[in-house]
């Protein structure tokens, strides 16, 4: 199975799961996983893999300028030759949507359209939706929205236990994932 975790990280946070996402993968012998930020993408073409992960950090509840444009241009590219009205599911190709956040207003309230966008786009491609993660980071640069947030303290987060829970989380992905390709 070929993996991408594709990302974009301003201050960080979104680049420690993304790493623990790609790095938890690779421990996995059937997987072929690659880890790329978006800045650094020129040509990119979703289908070529089968379990896609999409991160970003939540900038007024969306991603970042950097994703937003990749995303939507690669939308506009498969539209018509790739993308079927419907969008009916592609077999064997699955996403994640995930994000940072600090949620100093709102809380994961701020979070969620983010996902909920990531995870549209993959199903306009036609993968199967497996989950949505919201990850609690660190406000870079605001030291009093860090404690006086609707999450409490966020300094230091994603932190390890974070981390550890983003790993658990591909781990349990991939178990079932091989569970399910075994009997088809």
């Amino acid at each position: 199975m070929k993996a991408l975790v594709l990302y974009d990280s301003l201050g960080g946070n979104t680049s420690k799961v993304a790493q623990r996402i790609h790095r938890t993968l690779q421990e996995a012998d059937w997987v072929d996983s690659h880890l790329i930020k978006v800045e650094k993408v020129t040509e990119l073409d979703f289908y070529e893999y089968d379990l896609l992960f999409l991160g970003s950090p939540v900038i007024a509840w969306g991603p970042t300028n950097a994703m937003r444009d990749l995303v939507m241009g690669r939308l506009r590219a498969y539209h018509g030759d790739r993308i079927r009205p419907s969008a009916p599911l592609r077999p064997g190709k699955f996403g994640v949507s995930f994000c940072t956040y600090s949620g100093t207003h709102i809380g994961v309230a701020e979070a969620i359209p983010l996902t909920k966008w990531f995870s549209s786009f993959l199903g306009h491609i036609g993968c199967q939706i497996l989950d949505e993660w919201h990850i609690p980071g660190e406000f870079h640069g605001q030291e009093e929205a860090n404690v006086a947030g609707r999450l409490g303290d966020i300094r230091g987060r994603p932190n390890e236990a974070d981390l550890a829970e983003v790993e658990n989380r591909v781990k349990g992905l991939l178990a079932g994932l091989d569970a399910w390709l075994k009997k088809t």
